[in-house]
């Protein structure tokens, strides 16, 4: 009897231990019996590689389902974005992408705005990722403020041309960083040579200026165009901006200064009669035959 007690009581102690562990491994380890998808930023992007301050920009994100076998359902992006930029529409920027299936992407573009008041280096974003199950933030850490003095918002180079004919290039740009710049000019160079400019003048930070320039190329062949920013910083110091380069094919053309068949008159080059002078003509003729019959009755 005795030993069917210590048995049992051994066998009671077996059951206390083991209970604990099993509950143990449901509360810590849940993975064990529910899997969810792994959704991920697999990889993000902007305009230039660098957020210029008060240029606008597109940020761009990959959201991929890394799971190999477990479709992400309702997946949700959020983009919490730091101060300095705004979407271009709106004031939140999320987006719904629904069921995604495993190991497949979408790609998630956002336009933005910025401010030339940005003096940060970098400038984090937040991307939180939300699925039926889960959901988890990842940090998008990216480059922030200008190389460049200027922002180039539009610029038009033409492509082709006649010789003698009238070109023209334009250009849009935003002045940056935080200082006045002085003696700005626009210019364009026709194969180094600089054939046309138009002067600016001064311009304060987020000042936006529209030039155009009109010029000619007087012979036919290919030519390369440069179009360049000349500025003055606050200690005179002179800088040239490249901002764009094309080469064109010039055509043949007329010279307008040379036209073929010019029929101009010329004063005094004329086939009409001329009749004072014939005139003039007969009357001396007629003065010396009077004087002829004088001489002639004295004799």
């Amino acid at each position: 009897m005795k030993i069917r007690i210590k048995a049992f009581t051994i066998l009671l102690l077996i059951l206390m231990l083991a209970i604990p562990n099993t509950v143990h491994a449901v509360e810590f380890n849940p993975g064990y019996w529910v899997e969810s998808a792994h959704v991920i930023v697999e990889s993000y992007s902007v305009t230039n590689e660098r957020i210029n301050p008060g240029e606008p920009f597109v940020l761009t994100v990959v959201i991929k389902n890394a799971s190999s076998n477990i479709i992400a359902r309702d997946t949700l992006v959020e983009i919490t974005n730091p101060a300095g930029v705004a979407p271009e529409y709106g004031k939140v920027a999320e987006f719904y992408i629904g069921d995604l299936q495993p190991d497949s992407s979408q790609t998630v573009e956002l336009k933005y705005n910025s401010w030339t008041s940005i003096d940060s280096d970098t400038l984090d974003f937040y991307v939180t990722i939300a699925t039926s199950d889960r959901s988890h933030t990842t940090t998008l850490r990216i480059p922030a403020g200008s190389e460049e003095q200027f922002a180039i918002l539009s610029s038009e180079i033409p492509d082709s041309g006649r010789q003698y004919d009238s070109l023209s290039t334009s250009l849009t740009f935003k002045a940056l960083g935080e200082s006045n710049l002085k003696d700005v000019a626009y210019i364009v160079k026709v194969d180094g040579t600089e054939v046309a400019s138009s002067s600016i003048g001064i311009m304060k930070p987020g000042a936006t200026k529209n030039s155009a320039v009109a010029f000619t190329i007087p012979e036919a062949g290919q030519h390369t165009i440069e179009v360049l920013i000349r500025y003055a910083d606050e200690a005179g110091q002179v800088y040239y901006m490249e901002v764009g380069r094309k080469n064109i094919t010039i055509q043949k053309g007329e010279n307008p200064q040379v036209t073929p068949g010019n029929t101009d008159y010329v004063r005094g080059d004329t086939t009409e009669p001329n009749y004072a002078g014939m005139g003039a003509l007969a009357a001396v003729i007629v003065i010396l035959f009077f004087t002829l019959v004088i001489i002639l009755k004295k004799k």
